[in-house]
């Protein structure tokens, strides 16, 4: 028997009420009030899952009871999900796949704004106190995610001639160098799919003895997710340099991104550092994807641990890992634009697509091994166009 079950409707808004009141931005009210609407089901696992009206895209946007190294894999499951027969009712329904998903879709008048979905271990029977409570959540959770929208993303204010000067000075914020040194070397690769993106890489020589790299990904598409990944940038071009092990640098960073601001604001990253001399590379991962390490064998390795998302919990801390490279070995990071992609069988690219071009190549200059694997990730599509960020970033040592 459900928490829910001992209670009426009235408790259920009157504690989303509170929390509402309580908390100064859309995350903080997401982290109390997501744990409250799982409880009216029994259950942890929730997943928020936003939609982007004028792209037509389910983005992962918060989790509840899963890993936080699972939300690529969440995201993932959205076709399981089912989430997209969210645009045909407004009412609840259970995954034909997997019916012990639920999944509540949260409007604003007649505008989907998100779905919630409940993952529970035996199927919901959705009883007239059920059908209630997901009334409450779908209405609130429409209401409060309508409001906090940028209104740029609301009212399609922008024409194409700004969207184009916003796109140059976007690439502006991306190296124009590919350095190569007796160390080593770094290239980057990055598309996106609307006329700005979320993701960003970059690298900084501000010591003699090491290189530090970052690559990062801003939840979201389009001007959204460019202000989130432009403001993040300016923070760490600000904190980079007042670190000297940066053992501080992403609990720093997390602080300050999340900024109790009025709408989902988070981002992924790789941060490396790599002491030249003695070919040590330590590293902070924030909810993204392990890099991968290939050996001048072809052997592959992933780099383990990390935390959550930059900016999804305010006291989040990171913990530098630390990994010996060799000579010849290689270091791939990537965004979930390019291991998502998918082909008409509805399989992913994955890491292993990239492992697959990578691993008995590792001779090849860096800037024609990224046209290898956007070549294979384009055949394995069938198509040139992509819907989402791609970033592919490399550094090979030497």
């Amino acid at each position: 028997m459900s928490p829910f079950q001992h209670e009426d409707s009235s408790d259920l808004v009157l504690t989303l009420t509170k929390y509402l009141i309580e908390t100064s931005g859309l995350n903080e009210f997401m982290a109390l009030a997501l744990p409250r609407v799982g409880q009216s089901f029994g259950t942890e696992r929730l997943n928020l899952v936003d939609y982007f009206e004028q792209t037509g895209r389910f983005v992962l946007t918060h989790i509840e009871g899963y890993p936080f190294d699972s939300l690529y894999s969440q995201q993932r499951r959205l076709r399981e999900m089912e989430v997209r027969r969210a645009l045909q009712t407004t009412a609840p329904f259970q995954s034909e796949k997997n019916p012990k998903i639920l999944c509540i879709p949260a409007h604003f008048k007649e505008i989907l704004e998100a779905v919630v979905v409940v993952e529970t271990d035996e199927p919901v029977e959705l009883t007239e106190a059920k059908l209630e409570a997901c009334q409450i959540i779908s209405k609130f959770l429409g209401l409060f995610m309508s409001s906090a929208r940028l209104e740029v993303n609301q009212r399609k204010l922008i024409d194409m001639s700004d969207l184009n000067r916003a796109r140059q000075i976007q690439l502006n914020f991306l190296p124009n160098r590919a350095p190569r040194t007796s160390r080593f070397e770094i290239y980057g690769y990055n598309s996106s799919s609307n006329v700005v993106g979320g993701d960003y890489f970059d690298f900084f020589e501000h010591r003699s003895d090491s290189v530090q790299c970052i690559l990062a990904d801003a939840c979201g598409h389009g001007m959204a997710a460019a202000l989130i990944m432009s403001n993040f940038r300016g923070l760490l071009q600000s904190e980079i340099v007042k670190h000297e092990d940066f053992g501080e640098l992403f609990n720093q960073l997390n602080r300050m991104v999340h900024f109790d601001a009025d709408l989902i604001q988070y981002l992924t990253g790789i941060f490396l550092h790599f002491q030249k001399q003695d070919k040590t590379l330590k590293y902070l991962n924030a909810g993204h994807y392990e890099p991968i390490v290939v050996g001048d064998n072809g052997s592959v390795r992933t780099l383990p641990g990390g935390g959550p998302p930059l900016g999804m919990f305010k006291e989040s801390e990171y913990r530098l890992g630390q990994a010996e490279l060799e000579s010849g070995d290689l270091i791939v990071l990537f965004t979930d634009g390019l291991v998502d992609i998918q082909n008409t069988q509805g399989h992913y690219f994955g890491s292993e697509g990239i492992e697959a071009v990578v691993s008995g190549r590792n001779e090849l200059p860096l800037k024609e091994l990224t046209r290898e694997v956007m070549r294979a990730a384009r055949t394995f599509a069938g198509t040139n166009e992509f819907d989402d960020d791609i970033t592919l970033f490399m550094m090979r040592v030497r």
